[in-house]
């Protein structure tokens, strides 16, 4: 390790150097912040859902909290929470699991590093089907792996040719998310058998993200990979968690779900890194995952309604497009005919980062730039928002994409 010219001091690592910042905390607090200031802003950026946890959520963490409840746990996480999770995801999702399958860790973040730490050696490599959550490729690099890049098709459907292509001797595992964020999309049955098929084949263990697995919209249902190919229980892992179904980002509660011996490394790696799971939000997911489903409907088909709104405002706007949120609470959309426009401001719009920012100065949306998740061309827009604000959005962001397009026409703006 190499050291200052000034002092005896090492340098910082070169490579946690090249760990970027999350982009969509980074742009969400510099957005709050700005609220905090008294600035008008529709925001648009949240991962989050606008909604309060279950009763029996809030009521439950008062409970431990009475009862001096906030002590360390086993490392794993709570006898009775891996248990009833496995419980869960037998009931909801179709693999059957153990408590010695489960992890639970202070988020899904997390539980998906662990995951790649024990499984990874530094230079192997995971195939990421991009446009994807942001922070992948920054977990892999964290657990000392290569992350591979591979682009969509056009329907934002990994693409299987692309997947072959990148596939190496070095390519160990592959990240899915379904629903996906930033999206969307959820696939198919017949896709995901697909998919599952051309991993089991290649021997890759599959990472399944599934975090929005309860929110599906308008007839959408959601398949698992370990369920579609059950072959790839034996060597893959399910990641789910708290945070979205149940409103309870701030609560840090996701969980790796797996086969025992990968588990019991996740584990162990776990012991050392954070010792234990958050103790009172354990207690509050109990009762969350026995109690709350009422309320986690409740709230889906609020979102199904805003998904329909997002949708229809969008399609009846000239010069974007996306596909329609079947999944999670968020919009991919697609600015490529703007590409070019300069706007009064004198933005000129090169990318979906540059559209986003001419809608945060000029109009006071906040979205999220494309480039992020790797889509240049696009932005990402969230409808975790009450629907009032979402229509406030709509209509300025109508306004703005027809004074783009008709800018060309006169010699103040171009296009």
């Amino acid at each position: 390790m190499s050291s200052t010219n000034s002092t005896n001091v090492s340098s910082f690592s070169e490579k946690m150097g090249q760990i970027e910042d999350s982009a969509t905390l980074s742009v969400m607090g510099t957005i709050k912040g700005l609220i905090a200031q008294g600035v008008d802003i529709i925001n648009l950026t949240a991962g989050e859902p606008d909604f309060s946890p279950p009763q029996c959520v809030n009521d439950a963490a008062i409970k431990a909290i009475q009862d001096g409840m906030g002590r360390y746990t086993p490392s794993a996480g709570l006898l009775e929470l891996r248990e009833t999770v496995a419980e869960v995801i037998g009931n909801e999702i179709g693999i059957s699991y153990e408590a010695k399958n489960i992890v639970v860790s202070n988020g899904g973040k997390i539980s998906i590093v662990q995951a790649l730490m024990a499984i990874l050696d530094d230079g192997d490599e995971v195939l990421i089907p991009f446009p994807s959550w942001t922070s992948y490729p920054e977990m892999v690099k964290l657990a000392g792996g290569v992350p591979v890049m591979v682009s969509c098709d056009e329907n934002m459907l990994p693409d299987l040719d692309a997947l072959e292509s990148a596939c190496t001797e070095r390519t160990v595992a592959i990240l899915l998310n379904t629903p996906s964020n930033p999206t969307g999309v959820v696939f198919s049955e017949d896709f995901t058998r697909q998919l599952g098929e051309w991993c089991l084949a290649k021997g890759l263990r599959v990472i399944s993200d599934e975090m929005y697995c309860s929110l599906t919209y308008n007839g959408a249902k959601h398949y698992s990979p370990l369920v579609v190919v059950p072959e790839l229980q034996k060597t893959s892992a399910w990641i789910g968690g708290m945070s979205k179904s149940f409103a309870m980002t701030g609560w840090r509660m996701g969980y790796f779900a797996g086969p025992a011996d990968w588990a019991a490394i996740v584990a162990r790696i776990q012991s050392q890194l954070t010792g234990s799971p958050n103790s009172i939000s354990q207690y509050a997911s109990i009762a969350g995952l026995k109690n709350g489903t009422a309320e986690r409907e409740t709230m889906r088909l609020e979102f199904e309604k805003r998904s329909r709104l997002i949708t229809v405002g969008i399609a009846n706007i000239e010069g974007i497009s996306c596909p329609e949120p079947q999944g999670a609470f968020y919009c991919f959309v697609d600015i490529s005919r703007l590409i070019g426009c300069t706007d009064a401001s004198g933005i000129t719009i090169n990318n979906g980062d540059d559209f986003a920012r001419l809608l945060l100065e000029v109009d006071k949306i906040a979205t999220i730039g494309g480039s992020a998740f790797g889509g240049q061309n696009h932005f990402r827009l969230s409808f975790a928002a009450p629907e009032k604000e979402l229509e406030r959005a709509l209509a300025k962001l109508s306004s703005r994409v027809s004074t783009l397009l008709t800018s060309g026409k006169n010699s103040a703006q171009t296009c």
